[in-house]
């Protein structure tokens, strides 16, 4: 799977392409802000979206998430303990900032375990609440999308509405339990790998 990162938004959020063996279509995981950017990079590539995929619900992550679905009419793809963050702002954070994004609901819930279709290839959810209820990491191969639970030495928050110092806690140990290595695409910040994080990370160790 090639994956192209592109960073948006003054919170410095990572969106990602996800392309498979499909060259003609890619799937957008957290289009947090700068959709003209977004559409942009797809028309050099002419490539389309086959869907649009949240790791989780907050408002830095999914800021053109509305405005994206309506111009490439893409499906989007949430876990359903994060869906109702679409639909508040005070759960997304959004009133913090004194942004207003009207979401409407995902078009389709994923759970863990779950096999994603990106291009033809297979790509496996793995729920991590902790950050927020519905926190997703998604693996292919070699490669791990962390989002906003597991960064480069760092991990992410777990005192915001939703979080569970526990639950994040017990998604990142079992990040660390994965057999073998991973490069590792966080949700802000550079890429990292798995077995860097075990050990430089104490929060993995």
């Amino acid at each position: 799977m090639r994956i192209r990162k592109f960073v948006v938004g003054y919170m410095g959020t990572n969106c990602y392409f996800l392309e498979g063996n499909d060259k003609s279509k890619v799937v957008v995981v957290d289009p947090g802000a700068q959709c003209d950017l977004i559409l942009e990079k797809l028309k050099e590539s002419n490539q389309s979206v086959q869907y649009i995929l949240l790791t989780h619900g907050h408002f830095d992550h999914l800021l053109a998430l509305e405005e994206l679905r309506t111009k490439t009419n893409a499906p989007v793809y949430i876990h359903e303990k994060d869906n109702e963050m679409l639909l508040d702002a005070k759960k997304s954070l959004t009133t913090y900032v004194n942004i207003e994004t009207p979401q409407r609901p995902a078009d389709f819930f994923i759970e863990d375990g779950q096999e994603l279709d990106v291009g033809g290839e297979k790509m496996k959810v793995m729920h991590t609440p902790g950050h927020t209820p519905g926190s997703c990491c998604f693996i292919c191969k070699g490669d791990l999308i962390s989002g906003d639970t597991l960064f480069r030495e760092g991990t992410g928050r777990y005192d915001l509405w939703g979080g569970n110092y526990y639950d994040l806690r017990s998604s990142l140990q079992k990040l660390a339990m994965l057999e073998g290595d991973y490069k590792i695409y966080p949700g802000h910040g550079n890429s990292t790998t798995l077995e860097h994080e075990k050990q430089n990370n104490i929060a993995l160790m």
